[in-house]
Order: C-alpha cells, then sequence, then structure tokens
C-alpha cells in the first residue's frame, strides 16, 4: 500500500475511533402520541378532561371536612359530641390521603356509606391518636373490598430502562422527579403532571419512561361484579442513588 493510501486509511480510522468514543444520543424529546411542556403532558386523542386535577390537599380533592381539624371542643354537650365524631372521622379520612388520591370521589363515597358507622364505637375520650392509627388499618381494609388502586405491571429500571447521558452522570446530580399519572380504564398513562423535577433533562427522560409504562387499572367491585375504572397515581423517579423508582 502506498504512503498515500496509508494516510487515508489511518485519517478513516481515527475519525472511526473518535464517533465511537462520542456519546450516544438519548431521546429526552416528548414522544411520539403525546404533547405537552414542562409540567405537563398529555396522550394526543385521549378523553383528558379532568385528568389534570390537583390532588394535593382534600380541599384540592373537593372532599369537604378539612374545616374540622381546627375547630376546638369547649364542652361535653351533645352538639361537642356530634362535633367531636366528625372531627375523629376527618382525622381518619385524612391519614387516608394516598388512598384517597387515586380516586378521590369514589373512596369518598366508600368511606361514609361504610367506614364512618364504625367510626362511632371509637372511644373519644383521651388521646385518640392511637384510635386514629387502628381505624386507619380497618378503613383500608373495609374500602378494599370495594375498590382497589391501580398497579404497577412494568417496572422502571428493570421492564423500563432509565438511561443517563455520561454528561450529566459526570455532574454527580441527584434527586427525586415527582409525577402525578391520570390513567384510564385499560391502566395506560393519559396525563402526566411534574410535581418537582431536578434537572429538565432527567425531569423529561423521567416523563418519558412513564409514558411506557403500564398498570393493572383500578377497579370498584359492585354487584359481585368488578369493573375497571379511570384513577390517578402517584410516581418517584429517583437519580443518583441506584434505585429508580418508589
Amino acid at each position: 500500500m502506498s504512503q498515500r493510501g496509508i494516510h487515508i486509511l489511518l485519517v478513516m480510522l481515527i475519525g472511526l475511533l473518535a464517533g465511537c468514543s462520542q456519546e450516544a444520543p438519548i431521546p429526552v424529546e416528548i414522544p411520539n402520541g403525546w404533547a405537552g411542556n414542562t409540567t405537563y403532558w398529555w396522550q394526543v386523542g385521549a378523553d383528558t378532561s379532568g385528568a389534570f386535577c390537583d390532588l394535593n390537599t382534600m380541599d384540592d380533592m373537593g372532599v369537604q371536612g378539612s374545616y374540622l381539624l381546627s375547630t376546638t371542643l369547649d364542652g361535653t354537650s351533645a352538639a361537642d359530641m356530634q362535633l367531636a365524631q366528625l372531627k375523629f372521622n376527618q382525622y381518619v379520612k385524612e391519614s387516608l390521603i394516598e388512598l384517597f388520591r387515586n380516586e378521590p370521589t369514589i373512596v369518598d363515597s366508600l368511606f361514609d356509606r361504610f367506614v364512618a358507622p364504625q367510626l362511632e364505637e371509637a372511644n373519644l375520650s383521651g388521646d385518640v391518636q392511637p384510635q386514629i392509627k387502628e381505624y386507619q388499618r380497618r378503613a383500608y381494609q373495609i374500602i378494599a373490598r370495594h375498590f382497589r388502586y391501580p398497579r404497577t405491571l412494568t417496572q422502571l429500571g428493570t421492564d423500563i430502562p432509565i438511561i443517563v447521558p455520561d454528561s450529566l452522570q459526570s455532574q454527580n446530580i441527584s434527586g427525586a422527579v415527582f409525577i402525578q399519572v391520570a390513567l384510564n380504564k385499560e391502566g395506560v398513562p393519559i396525563t402526566l403532571t411534574r410535581l418537582e423535577g431536578v434537572h429538565p433533562v432527567l425531569d423529561r427522560i423521567a416523563m418519558r419512561a412513564i409514558t411506557e409504562m403500564r398498570w393493572q387499572p383500578a377497579y370498584v367491585l359492585r354487584g359481585g361484579k368488578s369493573r375497571p375504572i379511570p384513577s390517578w397515581t402517584r410516581m418517584k423517579v429517583r437519580f443518583g442513588t441506584g434505585k429508580n423508582t418508589e
């Protein structure tokens, strides 16, 4: 081979090695079939009416009664005892806020119908905190007979890999992205709401991954039959800890 040929071969080899050393592109744009901005994503064509509701507090969810937590009781009259019962019921209800976030209207109706009557057995004299814990446990069991929250069928980091660019890994960025997910009755995400972020690119990587996840949908039991329903869930995607999700 001539010197010119060797030179050309070396140039090509150097170019090839340089190309291999470059970081492979990692998609961070909103995926096909979705639209959105830095905070909200939605599946194009899906019925998203009501899907972006605020599930932060009971008041935000439209669940009445939070005002009772700040009331004071002055005596032992029938009115005070009734108020004390309502206040106790609300404390138990507030302890179930994560369950309410899955479907506030249905869970609230089940609570009022099946749980509240049992709370009338509580002894409201003295410290009621241990009873709140006990009735919280009972309430979960009672509501579970009529409602089941959505459960993941796929896992981030295993079924759905989360790849972080080398340029961000070298910066040792850590933290968690909190995302609220609205699911249809098939357990497919139709909207995402970024509640808390870590970094613009990591936030998008987390949100893209969640669009690929699937859930066993929530359901209500009526007439001896289970009926799948739309619902919500929340995801925490961690970066920089070796653990992708909770």
